[in-house]
Parts: structure tokens; sequence; C-alpha cells
């Protein structure tokens, strides 16, 4: 149609107020530059969208328009023909403390988000997948609430608070798995589950909490009172209400824009 815009533009320009400042999204989608399974799929509606370096090229191929690329540009060269002029960017140094995920994240929590979606953070290297669960953590110890995507699967980590999932559906064997991040988790609720707990203590020594089973037709409730607890559960799962007694911090502190001051 004559005078459209592309609807990269269009989500864009959503986004922004008429003084072209960045309006408070609710939700921000993280690309990263780690694995992808060929499962992922663009939730949530609008949302500012970053990507982490090379998390760039597969937005793009998921049809998901950055709103910013971060990073150090070690894993997204900066002549890459991905790296367009009309996309902005922040760069970053290479020998820094954060990673470009935790920088994405806190970009976006600077925006007004507390709600984040990241993928190609599961799989591949392994350090890079314990750095990103302990940055769901930070994320649900300051009040915010965030997902991994990886294969079938999702990632969250839940503070003081809830997870209701409404009935579906569910294939057999639908596994949940609830597991302390802490060294305590109190209170832990599981309700609706083939296994039910109702105030149980974990800690970050067991394992008892892996495959837990949803029952078709059943809701689902997971809950806890003190602490932090990593849950996974299938993609295909509807969508949980999730709910937590924290209030959110005012940042998650500043962007690391010189090197790290542990160089040697």
């Amino acid at each position: 149609m004559m005078g459209a815009r592309p609807m990269g533009e269009r989500r864009k320009k959503s986004l922004m107020q008429d003084d072209g400042q960045s309006v408070q999204a609710p939700l921000c989608r993280i690309w990263g530059a780690g694995q992808y399974f060929g499962e992922e799929v663009a939730r949530g509606g609008q949302a500012l969208v970053i990507a982490a370096d090379g998390g760039l090229e597969p937005a793009l191929e998921h049809g998901d328009e950055p709103d910013l690329v971060v990073g150090d540009f070690d894993s997204l060269p900066a002549g890459s023909r991905k790296l367009r002029a009309d996309i902005p960017r922040r760069v970053l140094p290479a020998e820094k403390d954060d990673t470009d995920l935790l920088a994405a994240v806190k970009v976006g929590w600077q925006r007004g988000c507390q709600r984040f979606l990241i993928y190609g953070g599961l799989g591949g290297r392994m350090d890079h997948t314990l750095a990103n669960l302990n940055l769901i953590h930070l994320i649900a110890a300051s009040g915010g609430r965030a997902e991994l995507w990886g294969q079938g699967m999702l990632v969250t980590a839940l503070g003081p608070g809830s997870l209701d999932f409404p009935a579906w559906d569910c294939p057999p064997r639908s596994m949940v798995s609830v597991l302390a991040a802490d060294d305590q988790a109190l209170g832990v609720v599981e309700q609706g589950l083939k296994y039910q707990t109702d105030g149980m203590t974990m800690t970050n020594q067991q394992v008892t909490g892996v495959s837990n089973e949803f029952l078709p037709g059943k809701p689902a409730h997971i809950a806890l009172k003190q602490g932090i607890v990593f849950v996974t559960y299938p993609a295909s799962a509807p969508e949980p209400i999730w709910s937590t007694s924290l209030v959110p911090k005012a940042d998650l502190g500043s962007l690391e824009t010189r090197p790290s001051r542990r160089l040697a």
C-alpha cells in the first residue's frame, strides 16, 4: 500500500513518544548469541526488543526487529551486513565484568521493563548457561520476572510469590521441576501436580524437586515464602500468572562503559 511504513518501523514508532523518548514497555525480549533450537517464538506481543551482540542475527531471522543492539561486538563484527545503520547500538568494552546479556537486561530495566524473555541463553557453553541462571536469579531477587528459552522448555526464577498455571490438556509426562536457587527456599508449595508439597523447605543441595508432572485438566500452583527457586516447564504450557511480594529495585546497576578495573 502506498505510503505504508515497514512493519519494524511501525512497531518501533509505537514504542516512542512524540518527543522521541522511549515509552516504558512492560516486556523486554532479549536475543542472545548462544544456542538456538528451532522452536523459538517471539512471545508477548509489543515489547522493547534488544539484541545482545550476535543475537541481532537470530532476532532478525525471527522477524523481531530490535530497538537496540548492545554489546562488545565480539560475535557481531562492526562491518557485519546485519548491523544496519537504522538500528541504534550501544558499544561496550570487551574486557568488562558484565556479560552482554546482563548489559541488555540493565538497559531494559532502565527503560521500565521488569519482565524479560531471553533467547539464546541456554545450551552451548556451560559457563554462559550458569551465568544466565545467575542472571535470572538476580532479576527475581530484584522484584522482576525472567524466562530463559531452552529446548522445548522455559526456565524461570521465582522469589517470594507464586506461579499459577491454568488447566490445560497436557501431553503425558509434561514435566515441571522446582529447585532451590538459594541455600534455603522456605514455604515451597506445589499443588495441582503429580507430587504435592505444602510449605516445604528446599535447599540448593537437594534434587528432590526434579521431574514433577502437570495433570491433565487441572490448574497448577507453585509458590514460596522466602528465597528463590528455579522452575522449568514446557514451552507448550499456557503462560502462568506470576506474582511476587518483592518491590522492584530502582535499577540493576550502571552499564560498564570502561574496561574492568580487575584487569592485571
